[in-house]
């Protein structure tokens, strides 16, 4: 039976939950999750406290998030809570009440341990080693210099969406003026920072609700061909732009604009100037978004390491999401690893005739272990199925054009072009993406019919490389016969993609 962890994080914007189940091979995944913008830290720039108003609505939230967990039969609940409730002088009347009202007994979290936990959130589902981490909140704005994959400095910033909407009066229509002395306030902060340089050159990676809806705007407009938030990349340039049309606009101009959050039209400027500030003052190379943080962050540490204990951060982001994945949908591994090695032993051997880098093997290796995902659906045209679940399984490590690289590749493992069928995503390859499809496509083909039967006869292969001819040796623990059998289909489709004749030979032992 599936283990589940429920997560409440209480912030000063909104209250968010999140439902995380693991099954008995380890692997989790999302099965529930709910947002309310209840404004808890509502009016605290000028008296710090909590206000009554803001707390019934929370409190009201909270209860129903509580009924949401118990019916999920959660093995464990982790409620915590941030900025608005670590700076409020009403504190611990606030959680006495809580707890009494809901059952609920929240943790504050330090603005170190909040950091540190947006950061496991962001590190164990995206590639990267060095880059500003910000975390823009209601209340507070967090932000993180990762060198190596580690945090080597972090910052609080006593601010946020709500607090700075409240100083500044940023809610509706916003005078040149009035957004000037706010940048300036920002700025000087920021300069503040020592650390905090443009020298490093370094890519800002940005979570929280303002840039969730700065990238879902960003989508309407710039026509991003994959819905996916999570990996987005902007330019500087293009963020800046959005930015300065949002700020322009009236309340209801920016409640109209395409991918605008309705519950966040009256703060999105609160929480865009500050990011304004920042990449004006690092003049980033580029801007990337993460839709994993603080929740994930905690599931990671505080529950996934009780049953799978490994190194945090996870050491390869694709590796373990590829296996997450074959986890959750008992997929056969071995087969799948097998798979992988022969694509892979195929793609190297011949690496001088189709001249492709090797950055085109993590796309590789995620088609070659996926590549059956589609058989949880049915059977028959289950390389079309699996091109869908590949596409909307949130793999970690990948670029959004690279899943979708990935996603064709596995769909055309049985012989079958894809190019009609999902032409919505087609159109929008290049025609060197088509030819990376077709020649990757190739090697799965190839490596699916050597191991057709999936009963691991087939330990090794060897290749040879001449000037008009390709031959591949299989060595196995019996007789194969319909697998290299099954190749014959592919030998004039696979002399036309590289100009050899195609042999296979068998030998067992």
């Amino acid at each position: 039976m599936d283990k589940k962890v429920g997560i409440i994080d209480l912030g000063s914007n909104s209250v968010r939950m999140i439902v995380v189940a693991v099954n008995e091979r380890g692997a989790y995944r999302l099965i529930d999750q709910a947002k309310s913008m209840d404004r808890l830290g509502e009016g605290m720039h000028t008296t710090e406290t909590i206000q009554e108003k803001s707390l019934s609505r929370s409190i009201s939230t909270l209860k129903v998030f509580k009924k949401f967990v118990d019916s999920y039969e959660v093995d464990l609940v982790i409620p915590v809570a941030t900025a608005a409730l670590r700076r409020s002088t009403n504190q611990k009347e606030v959680l006495k009440r809580i707890k009494k009202e809901t059952g609920l007994r929240f943790q504050v979290l330090t603005t170190d341990r909040e950091a540190y936990y947006s950061y496991l959130g962001v590190i164990n589902t995206l590639p990267l080693e060095d880059f500003i981490m910000v975390d823009i909140g209601g209340g507070s704005i967090q932000i993180a210099k990762v060198q190596k994959r580690k945090i080597q400095q972090a910052v609080n910033l006593p601010f946020g969406s709500i607090s700075l909407t409240e100083k500044y009066d940023l809610s509706d229509e916003i005078a040149d003026t009035t957004r000037q002395t706010a940048l300036s306030f920002l700025q000087a902060s920021l300069k503040d920072i020592p650390w905090l340089n443009r020298n490093d050159n370094l890519p800002i990676l940005g979570l929280g609700g303002t840039l969730r809806s700065l990238g879902r705007v960003a989508q309407q407009k710039y026509a991003f061909e994959f819905n996916s938030l999570h990996n987005l990349h902007l330019s500087p340039e293009n963020a800046l732009t959005l930015i300065d049309e949002l700020v322009k606009k009236s309340y209801r101009e920016r409640m109209n604009t395409p991918g605008m959050d309705p519950d966040r039209g009256d703060i999105i400027a609160g929480g865009l100037l500050p990011f304004q500030a920042l990449l004006e003052h690092l003049q980033p190379p580029t801007f990337i978004l993460s839709t994993s943080g603080l929740r994930e962050g905690l599931f990671y540490e505080k529950f996934l390491q009780d049953l799978s204990p490994q190194p945090m951060p996870i050491k390869n982001v694709l590796d373990h999401s590829i296996y997450n994945i074959l986890g959750r949908y008992h997929m056969n591994i071995t087969h799948a690893e097998k798979i992988h090695y022969i694509s892979l032993k195929l793609f190297r051997a011949l690496q001088r005739v189709h001249h492709l880098s090797p950055e085109y093997e993590g796309i590789l290796r995620t088609a070659a272990m996926l590549h059956d995902l589609g058989m949880n659906v049915d059977y028959y045209n289950h390389h079309n199925h699996s091109f869908y679940l590949i596409l909307h399984s949130r793999i970690y490590g990948l670029s959004q054009g690279e899943i979708i690289l990935s996603a064709f590749i596995a769909g055309e493992h049985r012989g079958s072009a894809l190019s009609q069928v999902h032409e919505p995503y087609f159109k929008y390859l290049s025609e060197k993406e088509k030819k990376v499809i077709e020649i990757l496509g190739m090697f799965l083909k190839i490596s699916e019919m050597l191991d057709r039967n999936q009963y691991g006869q087939l330990t090794k292969i060897s290749t040879f490389l001449e000037e008009k001819d390709f031959t591949v040796t299989l060595l196995s623990s019996e007789a194969i016969g319909i697998e290299a059998f099954s190749i014959e289909p592919f030998k004039k489709e696979f002399y036309d993609l590289f100009g050899k004749n195609l042999h296979i030979n068998t030998d067992h032992y």
